[in-house]
């Protein structure tokens, strides 16, 4: 799955790219769970991907949201419920319910607002994160 992730990652970003000026808007967001890799490796993969495709690097002011959960995204729904989580555990059962989602989401939403904090249960790769996720227009 990452592979077809990573050979995405440069046409959409020129789609994204190429988007800017012609719409009101434009957002790109990738999720790619690191698994046992680190956050750090996934991230320069990415990069990697842009530099083969002969493509500049992606900078902080483009509309380009890139999400990196050390090990799963289940890790973070756990740790955003309230639950003390290491990042090497596979969370991924039992899977969260509709209704867990849904509370994880409210309290990333007030984790990310101006002035706040993260919870003491966010992992370090979530709380890394934190900048990318206020990239997202409420």
């Amino acid at each position: 799955l990452f592979r077809s992730v990573r050979n995405q990652y440069p046409l959409q970003v020129q789609a994204c790219r190429s988007s800017l000026g012609k719409r009101k808007s434009a957002l790109l967001i990738v999720v790619i769970d690191a698994d046992t890799e680190t956050t750090r490796r996934r991230a320069t993969q990415l990069a990697d991907a842009l530099r083969t495709a002969e493509m500049e690097g992606c900078h902080d002011d483009e509309p380009i949201v890139v999400l990196n959960p050390k090990r799963h995204v289940e890790t973070w729904i756990r740790a955003l419920l309230g639950n003390s989580v290491d990042e090497e555990t596979d969370y991924k059962n039992p899977e969260p319910t509709a209704n867990e989602i849904r509370n994880a989401a409210l309290t990333l939403h007030q984790w990310t607002r101006p002035n706040a904090s993260p919870g003491p249960t966010s992992s370090p790769s979530l709380t890394e994160s934190i900048p990318e996720w206020k990239k997202i227009p409420s």
